[in-house]
């Protein structure tokens, strides 16, 4: 049986991305800031000790390393979670006799301001505009690095916007999905949001964790995929689409303090590479995506309000 090491393994991704392990066979280890179930070494990034135990113990033939954070009032946590993070695990994995495969989550967000609509390839200038998408690019160069110096097979995934169950709030769909959940339970009318106008490329995460075990087996060591559906689509259309799905009459208002600075106005992937390397294709259509992440929401409102 393969053995997986899944960093962050309690997140959105890491969560179904254990899934999707498991039904493929692996048997799957986690590593975490918190306890998440069985197999779950508990540690923070910085670690180095834990991680180095952890990676010892399990011997994983492949790591998914997909802790960091998304979200700081802090730029300098990005670095040092993002990059000095994954240099503490990389670390880790370079002192293996039998060194596994590292498949390495990004972002589409260090393509930041594209100067075309034609989908985005893997060899696509990158242009980062947040410190978020600094801190990937510069943990991509950190990942390569290990791989040019020290011969790790290292693969790097890059994820456009997810959406599924299990999203958290701090991201656009999600959030509209949980204030649409409280609306039929609170009476509220009013949806807030920031800027709709944005065009985005959607992926469900399921079909992201699909393309994450296919990689492990079949990505090219020192290549970066994305993962995406080659399609752009309005922010609004997916508020839209939860809103005609919700059982009360609602309205959304558009929050300036909401409304992002250097927002990216439109994004698009094109996943051939990826299809090329693994035969991947997205499976869930967008609206099975948002009807999920509604109903998701649904049951997790019940138990916020308790």
């Amino acid at each position: 049986m393969k053995c997986a090491l899944v960093t962050g393994i309690s997140g959105f991704v890491g969560k179904h991305l254990r899934d999707e392990l498991v039904r493929e066979g692996w048997d799957v280890y986690g590593f975490d800031i918190r306890p998440a179930g069985e197999n779950v070494f508990v540690g923070d990034l910085s670690d180095r000790a834990a991680l180095t135990r952890a990676v010892a113990d399990c011997q994983p033939d492949a790591v998914f390393h997909l802790a960091g954070i998304i979200k700081s009032t802090d730029p300098q946590a990005y670095y040092t979670s993002n990059l000095f993070g994954a240099l503490s695990l990389l670390d880790a994995v370079l002192q293996m006799e039998k060194r596994p495969k590292v498949v390495l989550a990004s972002s589409s967000a260090v393509y930041g301001l594209t100067k075309s609509a034609r989908p985005i390839t893997e060899r696509s200038t990158l242009r980062p505009v947040t410190e978020y998408a600094v801190s990937k690019v510069a943990q991509e160069m950190a990942a390569l690095r290990y791989h040019y110096a020290f011969g790790l097979d290292v693969v790097i995934v890059r994820m456009f916007n997810l959406l599924g169950p299990g999203q958290s709030p701090d991201l656009a769909c999600s959030a509209f999905a949980r204030q649409i959940a409280l609306a039929e339970i609170s009476g509220q009318t009013e949806i807030i949001t920031g800027n709709l106008d944005a065009k985005r490329d959607f992926v469900d995460v399921r079909d992201a964790a699909r393309a994450f075990a296919l990689l492990a087996e079949k990505g090219e060591a020192g290549q970066t995929y994305n993962v995406c559906s080659g399609n752009a689509v309005a922010i609004q259309e997916c508020l839209s689409e939860m809103m005609l799905r919700s059982k009360k009459q609602l309205s959304a208002r558009v929050d300036p303090a909401r409304v992002q600075k250097n927002d990216v106005p439109v994004q698009v992937g094109s996943f051939q590479k990826l299809h090329k390397a693994a035969g991947w294709n997205p499976r869930i259509p967008l609206n099975e995506s948002l009807v999920d992440l509604l109903n998701d929401w649904r049951e997790r409102v019940k138990v916020e309000l308790k």
